[in-house]
């Protein structure tokens, strides 16, 4: 038993509170009546300080009482400890506490569960769809929902399917309709928009504007509804699920090894470091032993994906300001690292590289002088860029001073990753929680002191400098062996076996064919991402497919908090805001 679990074994909870042994860390099985006190508890009592919600999700045991598993991950980033919570609801009426009294942060995790599991969450600040359009009929991640047509919606009538079909022209997102106004009256007013009945005066600088999906500086798939007072800022609504492709819904139809392939296409610039957490997750649960050359190669691979991730958010920062040249400096430099990519699987970005056991394939002939190619030219590359952005006035004065965003409004809203060490937060996974042999290399965290764009942008550039010198040390030390487990249940046996051993080609057809047995039970495994934490959960039921995968995606927590950081700036730094964090859409709406 763990420190951390004999202190929750030896609180005094005043309400019935299960201890469970998992794999990962510690969990508390809660009766939903008390979670708002318990979890109180954990955020405050100086024993536990879960000051950070990492994530909410659910889990639907359709075929079991009670039916609705909630579970919630905290984390302390005083003693880098980890905890789950989890309770049980009912089939009809699931409803439990909302806890964004406790962590604000939970206002989208929430929503999440609500439109996609149909679970209500009482107090609630702004409780709707977050990801479906607004009367959209169903919860697309409830086991018995079934999958169909773009034009067909479902709806559940006494236990039997019925299919609706409604044109989409009558499907209005989030049920919002802006009235109409006579354009000639607003001019004569001085007033554009529409103004709430509880105003009883007009202010005549009041507008509501709509920024995007369109937006080129949204990133083609984020809307914004800003709320403005002349050219400020005074508040932001952000609407997401424009690129909802469904992929958790999608790995649960799929194999252990075949829905690795949708760990690419979550957060499609940084391919790998979602690899490696899925994998670990998995690997967490079959208590699966990783090579050391395996583990020094995922490091190896995980801050080249950082590097090439950190030239795409470097290049779209650029854009979006004005500097074009930058723009194309970087996608030279991004391109030396998709042709390692290249030479690894044979594929550019999707490589699905970085699988359970270790990897793929061995590191191939020419890999430690395609890398060196990258360590020799890249440190005064990124010393050109800086020359090229810092000395420039206009760089200046877009990003320092805006977007601010305080240690205590980081960690309230879950960010993480840089925008947290740039608000002086110095907390970074590989650091404080090290994995695959992260512990072995030396490296320095940058920070940030006044948390705006600027340091952002500062905190980004010098990671850079930090992955070079880590991909510097696990090359030199990289040792010879196995790049991947030889547990022949779940690692394909190498081809020579096959020649001689009949049970090799046995294990190599189921593989291949179904995928691997994992032990029933429940695991999170989290990696720090370009973006920030990238943690993925899974919930095995015994069989060879995951019964629940859930992405804690960096850029969904990131969004949410950009009304905090946006309220009281101007509308141009909104722009820089949003390229300073760093979203990827897909890792947003999965």
């Amino acid at each position: 038993m763990t420190p951390l679990e004999q202190a929750f074994m030896d609180e005094n909870w005043g309400a019935p509170v299960r201890i469970e042994t998992a794999k990962d860390h510690p969990t508390l099985i809660v009766a939903p009546e008390n979670l708002l006190n318990i979890s109180r508890r954990l955020k405050d009592d100086p024993k536990f300080h879960f000051d950070l919600l990492t994530d909410i999700t659910a889990v639907d045991h359709l075929h079991r009482a009670p039916r609705f598993q909630v579970v919630y991950h905290l984390y302390s980033t005083r003693s880098a400890r980890r905890v789950r919570v989890n309770l049980f609801l009912p089939s009809e009426q699931p409803s439990v506490d909302s806890v964004t009294p406790v962590w604000p942060a939970a206002n989208w995790y929430e929503r999440e569960l609500f439109d996609l599991f149909g679970i209500h969450f009482r107090g609630h600040p702004n409780l709707k769809r977050l990801i479906m359009p607004g009367r959209w009929i169903g919860h697309p991640l409830r086991k018995d929902y079934p999958l169909g047509g773009e034009e067909v919606l479902f709806s559940h009538n006494r236990g039997q399917i019925e299919q609706q079909v409604i044109p989409w022209d009558q499907l209005e997102d989030e049920a919002e309709v802006y009235e109409e106004i006579d354009l000639d009256q607003a001019k004569t007013s001085g007033f554009i928009g529409t103004v709430p009945e509880s105003e009883t005066q007009v202010n005549p600088m009041r507008l509501d504007l709509n920024m995007g999906p369109q937006h080129p500086g949204t990133h083609g798939l984020l809307r914004l509804v800003l709320h403005l007072e002349g050219e400020v800022v005074r508040d932001v609504e952000p609407h997401i699920g424009y690129l909802h492709t469904g992929i958790e819904k999608s790995m649960e139809r799929l194999s252990y090894p075949q829905a690795l392939t949708m760990t690419d296409r979550a957060d499609y610039v940084s391919n790998l470091n979602n690899n490696l957490a899925y994998c670990m997750a998995v690997e967490n649960l079959l208590g699966l032993e990783i090579p050391l050359r395996a583990q020094y190669a995922r490091v190896i691979l995980n801050e080249l994906e950082r590097l090439a991730s950190h030239m795409v958010w470097l290049a779209a920062l650029s854009f979006d300001m004005g500097v074009m040249s930058a723009f194309f400096y970087c996608f030279e430099l991004r391109e030396r690292v998709l042709e390692i990519k290249n030479l690894c699987s044979g594929v550019r970005m999707m490589t699905s590289y970085i699988t359970v056991g270790g990897l793929r394939m061995d590191l191939p002939n020419g890999f430690h002088e395609k890398v060196q190619n990258i360590l020799e030219p890249f440190p005064d590359k990124i010393g050109e860029l800086e020359k090229m952005l810092d000395d420039n006035p206009i760089w200046i004065r877009r990003l320092k001073g805006t977007g601010k965003l305080s240690p205590e409004e980081a960690i309230a809203w879950s960010v993480t990753g840089p925008p947290a060490r740039a608000s002086g937060i110095k907390w970074d996974l590989r650091k404080s929680n090290p994995y695959s042999c992260y512990d072995h290399f030396e490296f320095d965290l940058p920070l940030g002191s006044e948390g705006d764009n600027y340091d952002r942008y500062r905190v980004r550039m010098e990671e850079m400098r930090q992955s070079l010198r880590i991909i510097r040390q696990a090359l030199d030390r990289l040792p010879g062996g196995a790049f991947r487990s030889d547990d022949r249940k779940v690692v394909l046996p190498p081809r020579e076996e096959l020649e001689r051993s009949m049970e090799a080609v046995i294990h190599h057809f189921l593989i291949s064919s179904d995928g691997f047995l994992v032990p029933p039970g429940e695991a999170y495994a989290a990696v720090e991402g370009p973006r920030g934490e990238l943690g993925y959960y899974i919930h095995s039921d015994g069989g060879n497919k995951p019964y629940r995968v859930k992405i804690r995606d960096p850029s969904f927590a990131h969004a949410q908090a950009i009304p905090v950081m946006a309220r009281g700036g101007m509308v141009a730094d909104i722009i820089a805001l949003i390229a300073t964090i760093d979203p990827v859409l897909g890792g947003i709406d999965r």
